[in-house]
């Protein structure tokens, strides 16, 4: 009688103590918890490749690229993370889809194959992960239908600007990355604000 007592209690205190770290009202896992870790993955792997693809190099030119940009309008502030995330999250899914059509044509370039192969899985699974939390959103699967319909506008790009296209592109995606990793830094960026997620990382 004692030892099922026992076992009755431990069970409790295990429940509680899940109950504690769980966001109210949240599933202990959402569809945005895997993106924390791969956005912290390519983030790592994106500052390497970024600092290489540079090569000691202080060129700067300015590209005209296909690549889809963040900007103020896309409701990306913490307290409308919180109320409404999906403006947001489908736009930080079409940039990291566009970043994976210009990672793909760099691959092409003799002079950023090393920095492709290191970045492609890293960003092959964010993009995956994103995906899935986009859709686990209300608006998210429509969102998604819209963004894979999207052409990309390939320019020519002479033997000489391929190093300093991909130096570009690759110093672009390690600020998007940034963005990304404090976006989800808590999973849910709805759960920005909500110490109980803070205090189970």
């Amino acid at each position: 009688m004692m030892y099922v007592c026992s076992r009755t209690l431990a069970a409790l205190l295990w429940l509680f103590a899940a109950a504690c770290c769980a966001p109210a009202g949240q599933p202990v896992h959402d569809a945005c918890v895997d993106v924390r870790r791969s956005s912290l993955e390519l983030n790592d792997i994106a500052h390497t490749v970024s600092i290489e693809a540079r090569n000691g190099s202080k060129d700067v030119t300015d590209f005209t690229t296909a690549l889809v940009w963040m900007e103020a309008k896309d409701m990306c502030d913490p307290e409308t993370l919180k109320q409404k995330s999906e403006t947001c999250l489908g736009k930080m899914l079409d940039v990291l889809t566009s970043y994976g059509s210009a990672v793909e044509r760099l691959a092409g370039f003799e002079s950023c194959s090393e920095s492709v192969i290191k970045v492609t899985n890293k960003l092959h699974k964010l993009h995956q992960d994103m995906s899935k939390c986009v859709r686990s959103k209300k608006s998210g699967t429509d969102h998604q239908k819209e963004s894979n319909s999207r052409k990309e506008d390939i320019q020519p790009v002479d033997l000489w600007e391929e190093a300093l296209l991909c130096h570009y592109t690759m110093d672009r995606l390690f600020s998007f990355s940034i963005f990304t990793a404090r976006v989800f830094a808590v999973g849910d960026p709805a759960h920005h604000t909500e110490g109980s997620a803070q205090r189970c990382m």
